[in-house]
């Protein structure tokens, strides 16, 4: 799928990436990363704000695939809900433009990302909370700053823009298929069955 336009409801595309990714590295965590976020864009004008919402909709609906929930299921080894998947596509655009560009274009490709190359060294199983691939959290970011900023409600104002703010994911389009079977995730998913363990496990 092609990059985003360069400007929605008032913010650059540029900008929105460099706040997202300036964000990693300023902070420690992703408590640290959401209000460091939700403090820079208290401080801009409300239609940038609503921006951040939409490109960050956006950029989400870019793994918006049941393919790409069954590859954060095989991650997940299994534990990843629909629910959960929301919080996922986050974690997803928090790694930056170029990990989301790669995994939009290839579900697969998350087993090139070193952030999950790690995770599956360790194992699901001994992942701390904090560790796990989720960060539900960034959905909060645009409306606390819109409330912060002008005292009103973010929804209100998308809609005006003719937009709807997302909240979870899906609903999904065309082909579905077994989330727990191992010969759809071996061929569907080679490298990453393969880097979770799961032709050892199947052999």
């Amino acid at each position: 799928m092609s990059d985003l336009s360069d400007n929605v409801a008032g913010m650059d595309l540029d900008v929105f990436w460099g706040l997202v990714e300036h964000s990693a590295t300023a902070t420690s965590d992703q408590h640290e990363r959401r209000a460091w976020l939700t403090s820079r864009l208290a401080l801009l004008p409300p239609g940038d704000i609503c921006g951040f919402e939409t490109l960050l909709s956006a950029s989400r609906g870019r793994v918006n695939t049941f393919s790409h929930w069954h590859a954060a299921y095989v991650l997940c080894d299994g534990l990843c809900s629909a629910e959960q998947f929301f919080g996922f596509q986050s974690w997803l655009v928090g790694l930056g433009r170029s990990v989301l560009g790669e995994v939009a274009a290839c579900p697969d490709a998350l087993a090139d990302v070193p952030a999950v190359r790690t995770l599956l060294a360790v194992g699901a199983e001994s992942w701390p909370d904090s560790a796990w691939p989720f960060w539900p959290g960034l959905e909060r970011v645009a409306h606390d700053a819109y409330f912060t900023a002008t005292g009103r409600s973010l929804a209100g104002a998308l809609a005006a823009l003719g937009c709807v703010r997302v909240t979870d994911a899906g609903p999904f389009t065309g082909a579905v298929w077994d989330l727990d079977s191992p010969l759809e995730a071996a061929v569907r998913l080679p490298r990453l069955w393969q880097l979770s363990g799961g032709l050892e496990e199947a052999a």
